[in-house]
């Protein structure tokens, strides 16, 4: 471990798209969980998402009032490695957990 705090795009393989396959990942969350938003219309990650990395997965979140109401919490959408395997960079933390 360095200590290094890496951006959510230097874990991904330059032109992966990774905004909108993360996108489409935790808009389908949020319709499984039943997660209600204080803005309806959930369009997208920012390519700037707040994450933290456990248990061979990649968790997303937001902070409290971003996306829904303070009773909810923190909102976060675990995402398997394994289902981003492709546009992971091997180099990147995330790709050190899959070899």
């Amino acid at each position: 471990m360095t200590g290094k705090k890496y951006s959510l795009s230097e874990l991904f393989l330059d032109n992966s798209d990774y905004v909108k396959v993360l996108s489409t990942m935790v808009s389908t969350q949020i319709k499984e969980r039943g997660i209600l938003l204080l803005n309806p219309s959930f369009k997208s990650i920012s390519p700037e998402q707040d994450f933290y990395i456990a248990d061979k997965a990649l968790v997303l979140f937001y902070q409290l009032y971003e996306l829904t109401a303070y009773a909810f919490g923190f909102p976060y959408f675990p995402i398997s490695v394994y289902d981003v395997e492709k546009l992971v960079d091997p180099q990147s933390p995330l790709g050190k957990m899959l070899s």
